[in-house]
């Protein structure tokens, strides 16, 4: 199984754009056919399928939005009966009108072969054991763990979120080696080993996969510094069906590789629809090459990134190179000009030991932060320096704010801030 894996990583850049090309001309004839929403929407846009041929012609194609999915509730975008699907799941943040992902077989199977990559890359074996906290439910977190994990035969425990101390001595009587959990969750499990007399650098932990939340490199000093673990970024959406479908890191860590014999990901001007330069920091749009159920043709995520480079990587990889996800379209703050996300504020955050915070935007920007009144004046500085606004900084004694199993709500928006 894993001989497959490693070839669908290190195929060369002739392979990857010839099974690209084949799989775009390929998904598009059979969403026009097989899905009215799409063949709608293209006869709208006045495309002929016929024509598009390259993977160049993409765009031409419009795009599919979140309210597009809310509107198809339950099933009016899925391309097979409801008879060939096997599961679903349901996205994140979002309100109202739920948005359901459907999934064939072949979708779970290529979910568990995405997942499998990361494992190969992280080094992940059946001698592990596994501890994955995402929740096992509609919303698809612990899923894609599992799968993978199964599927090399490792010692899982598929805990599930919530009950940190239970969490803790799980790793501690049964030797957990690798953590899967949302990006600020170690920070919880730290605190709360504080408090039951647990040095978690004892722990066997070696490596935590961690994502569903943006988070900063100085974040990542900190949680490897406090586990002494190797942490990896796992990327991911359910639209795409699911955690760890899109691409993983490798061991250099210099991005995320995205899988595109899978997915075409391009990035655009959020206002203009346009795409952007490779560098150049827009919104993410997805593309799903090799799903049956419900294949999104240019899908606007709302993360937010840029592409790094597409020249081969030095491990090898040939698949492009994409930033990691800095936060998402409807998190940029706009204050008197300047534009910024909580992952900014985070990375200076974090580079004075300060990993509990909240920002508040209303009538000015207030940040609260679990720390030191002295550190005030060279936050400031820094904020004012390297994201040019000054924000009223507000320190607090440790453990006055919030704590989360899930994901960490750093952003309040208020009307008014004090």
């Amino acid at each position: 199984m894993m001989s497959g894996i490693k070839e669908g990583i290190y195929m060369s850049r002739k392979e990857i754009e010839a099974i690209k090309e084949r799989r775009f001309r390929s998904i598009i004839r059979y969403a026009f056919w097989r899905c009215p929403f799409y063949r709608k929407k293209f006869k709208e846009a006045g495309i002929d399928v016929d024509k598009i041929r390259k993977v160049e012609d993409i765009e031409k194609l419009p795009f599919t939005t979140k309210q597009d999915l809310r509107n198809a509730y339950p099933l009016k975008m899925c391309c097979v009966p409801k008879e060939e699907v096997v599961r679903i799941q349901m996205s994140g943040g979002t309100t109202g009108q739920p948005v359901i992902i459907p999934y064939t077989r072949k979708d779970v199977e290529q979910w568990k072969e995405m997942m499998l990559r990361a494992f190969y890359l992280a080094e992940i074996t059946s001698k592990d054991v596994i501890q994955i906290t995402p929740a096992f439910g509609l919303w698809n977190g612990g899923f894609g763990f599992h799968f993978a994990a199964d599927a090399i035969n490792a010692f899982v425990i598929p805990i599930g979120p919530g009950n940190t101390r239970n969490q803790l001595r799980f790793m501690r009587d049964f030797g957990t080696t690798v953590l899967c959990a949302t990006a600020s969750y170690p920070l919880r499990l730290a605190e709360v080993a504080q408090e039951m007399g647990i040095d978690v650098k004892s722990l066997s932990l070696q490596k935590m996969l961690l994502g569903a939340e943006p988070w900063s490199d100085e974040m990542r000093k900190r949680i490897e510094e406090i586990f002494e673990v190797r942490t990896y970024d796992i990327p991911g959406l359910t639209e795409m069906g699911g955690v760890g479908t899109v691409g993983f890191e490798c061991p250099e860590r210099n991005g995320l590789h995205m899988w595109e014999d899978n997915y075409i990901v391009e990035i655009i001007d959020p206002e203009t629809g346009e795409v952007v330069d490779d560098g150049k920091e827009g919104e993410v749009v997805y593309t799903s090459l090799n799903r049956e159920a419900m294949p999104l043709i240019r899908y606007r995520s709302g993360e937010v990134s840029a592409i790094a480079y597409r020249d081969k990587c030095e491990c090898g990889i040939e698949h492009m190179t994409m930033k990691r996800i800095k936060g998402r379209t409807d998190d940029m703050i706009i204050y008197k000009g300047v534009k910024f996300y909580p992952s900014d504020v985070e990375e200076i955050l974090a580079s004075y030991g300060v990993v509990h915070y909240k920002i508040e935007v209303g009538n000015g920007i207030r940040i609260v932060f679990e720390g030191d009144e002295s550190l005030i004046p060279a936050i400031e500085r820094d904020i004012k320096e390297f994201l040019g606004f000054k924000p009223k900084l507000v320190a607090v004694p440790f453990g006055s704010l919030e704590r989360f199993e899930g994901k960490a709500k750093r952003l309040v928006r208020l009307d008014e801030v004090i």
